[in-house]
């Protein structure tokens, strides 16, 4: 067994069976989630005194993310008909929150290109679910009045890493462990990976959450959105988010619409209230069909990218 430990998890070692780390061999463990380009612009984010025109020459050096950027900006959500050109204004338009949003996704999305899947259908309907649990999280957030800052889209967005590494590593097995269905409320889920694998995808997820020095909070959401009780206090709130956005998700991928989901069936609101989140159970019953009617719309948008 392979055991990694960082100052990072402030749980258990992460342990992954030699062999699936053989099968992923050394070039999952170099490939970075983020390139530099994209790392240099985040951390511009942070900067309160970074001014949009600082930062969209830094975006300038990445073609593929100023197209993107471009793209959204004049996307039907954000334009209002009215067409731009300029990446300072791209990002004026779109905010320094959704501009992080967006590179997480861009970056994202082609670290998923270059995976290898003998079932690509896997890799879209996968990447298609992160989407989805990132844009639903986003909106909870924004509707139930939760605070985070975009760390709730990206937890949604890279929660299942895990699934899309497996599925590269172990492609005779993969399907055998974990089906695609998205009937993840099924008790034994992560026991029948364990049995089929040797490990599970949340462990898979954290150690590569840990190998790219994600924050502790994203490698809790990946480890924990399963059991998000299980989680370290100061991140709880967080995986409970995504948990709630995970089994949303699940839904819309399961039907194909948000249409005919009842919030009574999902079992994380619960958490998010005892997590501090008021009226958590109240607010989410009465705001749970339009988010899902406009993250299905904000999916659309993105997935592309």
């Amino acid at each position: 067994m392979v055991s990694v430990l960082t100052e990072q998890m402030e749980a258990d070692v992460i342990a992954i069976p030699s062999n699936v780390m053989d099968r992923m061999g050394g070039r999952l463990q170099k490939m970075q989630m983020l390139p530099a380009i994209a790392q240099q612009a985040l951390e511009m984010v942070k900067d309160p005194d970074c001014t949009i025109r600082e930062f969209a020459k830094v975006i300038e050096q990445d073609i593929k993310l100023a197209t993107e950027m471009l793209k959204v900006a004049n996307s039907a959500i954000y334009s209002q008909g009215r067409p731009i050109a300029s990446l300072s204004d791209a990002a004026m338009r779109l905010g320094m929150n959704q501009c992080k949003n967006l590179i997480l996704t861009s970056s994202f999305a082609s670290l998923i290109e270059n995976f290898t899947l003998e079932e690509e259908w896997v890799r879209e309907l996968l990447w298609r679910h992160g989407l989805a649990a990132a844009v639903i999280a986003s909106n909870l957030n924004r509707s139930l009045k939760i605070g985070f800052l975009g760390e709730e889209f990206t937890g949604g967005l890279v929660h299942d890493i895990g699934r899309i590494l497996l599925a590269v590593a172990l492609p005779d097995l993969f399907l055998n462990g974990d089906p695609v269905d998205f009937q993840e409320h099924r008790a034994d889920r992560l026991r029948i990976e364990q049995q089929t694998w040797g490990t599970t995808h949340t462990e898979v997820g954290a150690w590569f959450a840990v190998e790219n020095r994600l924050p502790g909070c994203l490698v809790s959401a990946i480890r924990y959105h399963h059991f998000p009780a299980r989680a370290p206090k100061d991140h709880q709130r967080l995986v409970a988010l995504v948990s709630v956005a995970d089994d949303m998700a699940n839904y819309v991928q399961r039907n194909e619409s948000g249409t005919g989901y009842d919030p009574a069936t999902n079992p994380y609101i619960k958490l998010l209230e005892e997590c501090g989140v008021k009226n958590a159970r109240k607010n989410f019953d009465e705001h749970a069909a339009p988010i899902l009617e406009k993250s299905c719309q904000d999916a659309l948008e993105l997935c592309g990218i």
